[in-house]
Formats: C-alpha cells, structure tokens, sequence
C-alpha cells in the first residue's frame, strides 16, 4: 500500500493509456517490506506505471471511489432511458413522463395464473404504505409512513440496511419514495427535511430543513433527480405539501451535493405577478394550490408538467373572490434556464369549494386522436374527472366523468349541503396509465359523497388546518371503479364496479395485462383489450400503493405495497389489515 505523510499530495490523472502519480513524501509497502522510494522520479518510469497498475494500487485506493459511487446510482442519461430498462425501476412511476409501462415479456397473459409471491418483507413501521419501490442494480429502496427507509435485496427481499427517522407528524403520515442521485438516496420528510443517505450503507450524509415555514409544510412525494443539460446542473427537484394548511406551494430545486436551493417556483402569483389579481385583497398569501402530487418531464424540450391542488381556505371561498391561479390546474414549466418559467396553464375548476385537486401526477404519453398521433398530458382529480390535453399547449383534447358527480356548482353552507365526489374521492394520487397497443388510459376512481359545511371566517392557526369549514362527512354507500378509456373517443372501453373505492394505480405490460390494488387487499390483473380477470391474489392489507416491475437475473417480478389505509378508511371497511409490507410475485419456477 501507499503511506504518505500528513502534509503529502497526490495528485493522479488516468486515461486509458496513462496512470501517472505525483506524490511527495510517501512511502510503498508491499508484503510487509517498507522501502523508502523517491515516488517522483520512479513512479513517472513506464515500468512503474505498469506495475502499479497491474497491483490495481490506482484502482483500489482512488480511482474506484468515484466507480463505485457511479455504480450505486443511476447516471443522469439512466434517467432519461428509464422507460427503455427492464432491469430496474429508478423513477417514482418508471420514467419522467409518469406512464408504469414495462416492455417485459415473462409475465403475460399465458403466464400470468402461475404467479406466486417470490418474497414478502414486513415493514416495522405499520402505518399507510404508498411507497413506490425503487430497484437499482439488484436493490430496492422502499419507505413507510413515517419516512423510515429500507434498502432490500431486489431477488430475495433481505434487508441490507434500514434508516429510522423520526419526524413529527403536522397531520397524517405518508411518504411516497426516495430518490437516487450521486451515490446517495434521497429522502424528504414530514417535517420538512430532505435528508442524504449513503446508497451503500444508509449512513447519513446530510441533513437540512428545506421549507420555508415548518409549522404548515411538509414532504410526502419522493424527490425527482433531473440533470439539466443546459446548464449542466443536477437537482433534485421537490415540491411540499401545505395545501390545506395555511401555505402557499412551491416547487424547489435543491443541489444533492449538500442541499441548497437552486431555484423555487411559486404557485400562488404574488403582487405584480400575471394572476395575481385571481385572489381578492390578501387571500393569495395563504392561497395554498400545494404540488404535493407529483412532476412529470419532457427531457427532449426539458418542460416540467406539474398538478396543482386547492386553493384555500378549502371550504370557504368567500374570502378569496376568484378563480384563484394557479390551483387545481396543471401548469407546464420550462426548466431549462437558471429559474423555471411558466409556458402555459389549464384550469380544471375555477374557484374550488370542495377539496376537488387533480391529485394525479401527470401523465406524458403519444397517443392517436382523429388518426393523428400527438404528445398528451393526463391527468384526473378528486372531482371526478378524467382530462387529456394537449402537451404543446395545455389545450383540452379530452374529458371524461369517471366517478358520480353531484353538487358540482354548489358551494358549502353553515347547515351544510351534499356534494360528490367526497374530498378523497374521485381520482387519486397514484392515477393511471397509458398503453400504447390498444391506446386506452387505464385509471382507478372512487365513488363517495359527502356532507360539506362551511363556517362563518377562517382563522389562521399555525400547525393547525385552514379550512373555512370541515372536511365532509360520509353521506351514502362508497365504491369505486378501475376505468378503460379510449384515448380516441373519450368513451369506456370497458370497467369493473367494484364495493370499495379505488385507489392502487396501474401498471401495464407489453404483452397485454393491466395490474391495479385494491382496498381490501387484491392484487389484480386484467387483459388490457377485454378486461377479463386473469389472475388475482390478495395480500393481507390495504392498497394504496402503486405497482410497479423489474427483472432480475432474468427472472421478472410485479410488485405492491399494503398496509393501512389512512385517509382512504371508509365505514365499509371492517377487517383490520395485517401489518405493512412489500410482496414481489414472479412466476413459478
């Protein structure tokens, strides 16, 4: 080995046809044998260089740290061919346009009825579980609710490392994934850090409050890694949740090197602001419209696709006279400069009374409208609506009701009035997915309706709700639907009834299945053309997870995680779940 003084320098240039130390005051060891060498000189000699490269000395003791911390993450040209890599699943929903679709071929409609659980892994933090699983290289990185992480052998499910957070908790637990960058994963919290791991041993790394006001905001999605190839920047890019209490929503670029803010983009406009006079007097300051969902990203035109949620107070709109911009709208952003800028914007409900976001996380995909094949972002909210635009201009291409409406221009009352969908109805945050062959949008959707009552003012109150009002009460049964919608026509396909509502996502094969969870605890597939049932299994708890697939050493797996049921719960259901955990299925062997 190389033992060099305290005040030594190494300095080391490699190429594939030069290893070339410089180092001072050092000594070599090799076999127990110390000689004092003058390095300078001799390890300049091709001989030297020769034998220190065939000692793998250069490897081992330098170069191999930058290797190895390439290796642990994905690269930022990874990220953009995710939607290509069978191997693994390194974005929250496979790719940055958001579409789970996985070109596969072991799991098919022939195979499909041999599919066992391969593994199970139970999380000790039991609590919601809506993790998007990662997998990178033979490892899978999963969270709970209370933003615990554990980083799982992807063939076995043996744990290799966990890391326990303890945040405190503003209102609900739920966390949505990490992210991979760097040689670290990524992680933000419920308190409003993003922590850095270390990818190999889930040591800490770094740790910073990153939201403005910890009091009203929080992290429940998994951080996006983007490289911007323009500016040559990397980033994570975060967005917080305080929609429904007290904040203002923003969408923010931190630095993974050690988390400072690159850039933030604001989605209430403020003074002076194109939208700003949406809101009246000073209601914009606590205006909310929370991306708390999700982003999709065209790499190729490097434009941002973002949901927005709720204006605020949420039941109360007589404070904020308006349409109130940018909330339950889905902006595009160009993040190509040193600051995001806003290129369009499409508004699904003007002046929301009712909790009625587009949870969904948008969704990019090429589909064929009228013969013509076009770039189109999906997207459904907690009203019931399904929307298809188009990408280039925000321009409605599509709308389809998915869930039952009712109330839909009324507003909550002090004795109250009934409206549906439910504030957790509609469509929910794991949405849907696009599949090319049949070019039909497969999305889940939720049947509930409520009893809204508004109050006379809203009061800010930090750390608590701010709300104008209660969230609503259950009024009547509530079911759900897993919906095929032509992208062509706008019209059903076909759809399954189901006596819980839906909220598991959907993942589609190349080979023609279509895979959603249900709240009861079923994992099913269906055939993408006629929604036959072609296989289910039930694992024990709640679905509210999104699947997910990847292949190792040549074997395929479909995986989902259940849990309890958080803000899902309905009167409907009465058996408890059995703990919190990950099931990866494959076929039998």
């Amino acid at each position: 080995m190389i033992r060099c003084l305290k005040d030594s320098v190494i300095g080391i240039a490699l190429s594939p046809n030069l290893v070339l130390f410089t180092v001072f005051n050092c000594r070599l060891s090799l076999k127990g044998v110390e000689k004092n060498m003058n390095l300078r000189q001799s390890l300049l000699s091709t001989s030297a260089r020769l034998t220190l490269a065939s000692l793998g000395i250069a490897a081992l003791t330098l170069a191999g740290v930058g290797v190895a911390r390439a290796q642990s993450t994905p690269s930022g040209q990874d990220f953009v061919n995710a939607a290509n890599d069978t191997d693994n699943w390194i974005l929250p929903a496979k790719n940055y346009s958001n579409n789970r679709y996985v070109t596969a071929t072991q799991i098919s409609p022939d195979s499909v009825g041999k599919l066992k659980p391969a593994w199970t892994f139970k999380l000790d933090d039991d609590g919601p579980t809506e993790t998007s699983p990662i997998v990178w290289h033979g490892t899978m990185y999963v969270t709970s609710a209370h933003d615990h992480v554990y980083a799982l052998d992807a063939k076995t499910g043996a744990l290799k490392w966990s890391f326990k957070d303890n945040p405190h908790v503003i209102s609900f637990a739920a966390n949505r994934g990490v992210a991979l960058m760097d040689g670290k994963v990524f992680l933000g919290t419920l308190d409003g850090h993003l922590i850095a791991l270390d990818a190999d041993s889930g040591k800490k790394v770094w740790d910073k409050v990153t939201v403005h006001d910890t009091a009203n905001s929080f992290y429940t999605m998994a951080p996006i890694p983007y490289h911007n190839p323009t500016t040559g920047q990397d980033m994570l890019i975060e967005n917080v949740a305080d929609g429904d209490w007290g904040g203002i929503g923003n969408v923010t670029a931190f630095d993974p090197k050690d988390g400072h803010r690159l850039w933030e983009w604001n989605t209430v406009p403020g003074p002076g602001e194109p939208g700003h006079n949406s809101w009246s007097g000073e209601s914009w300051k606590r205006g909310g419209a929370a991306a708390w969902g999700g982003i999709a990203i065209d790499p190729s035109t490097q434009m941002a696709y973002l949901d927005l949620g709720n204006p605020q107070p949420d039941f109360l709109g007589t404070v904020r006279v308006g349409a109130n911009l940018y909330s339950d709208s889905m902006v595009a952003l160009d993040i190509s400069g040193a600051k995001p800028k806003l290129k369009w914007y499409h508004q699904f409900i003007a002046h929301d009374t009712h909790d009625w976001d587009p949870a969904m996380a948008p969704v990019l995909f090429k589909g064929k409208v009228g013969g013509e094949e076009k770039l189109m972002a999906a997207a459904g909210d907690k009203a019931g609506n399904f929307f298809i635009l188009d990408a280039a201009n925000g321009k409605l291409v599509d709308h389809t009701i998915v869930s039952f409406q009712k109330g839909m221009n009324s507003e909550p009352s002090l004795t109250g009035n009934v409206a549906c969908p439910n504030t957790n109805g509609g469509v929910e945050y794991n949405g849907g997915t696009y599949d090319p062959a049949t070019n039909t949008f497969f999305v889940p959707s939720e049947n509930e309706c409520g009893l809204w009552k508004s109050t006379k003012q809203a009061v800010y109150i930090a750390g608590q709700f701010y709300l104008g009002g209660a969230f609503a009460s259950y009024v009547g049964p509530n079911s759900g639907e897993f919906n095929a919608i032509s992208v062509d026509s706008g019209v059903f396909n076909w759809r399954h009834h189901y006596d819980l509502p839906m909220a598991g996502g959907a993942l589609v094969t190349q080979t023609g299945l279509v895979f959603t969870g249900e709240l009861n605890g079923n994992f099913d597939a269906f055939d993408t053309k006629t929604g036959k049932q072609m296989w289910q299994y039930n694992t024990g708890s709640r679905i509210i997870a999104p699947p997910m697939a990847y292949t190792q050493d040549g074997r395929e797996y479909v995986v989902v995680a259940s849990g309890r049921v958080g803000n899902q719960k309905v009167p409907e259901l009465t058996t408890p779940p059995q703990g919190s955990m990950i099931t990866a299925f494959a076929v039998a062997e």
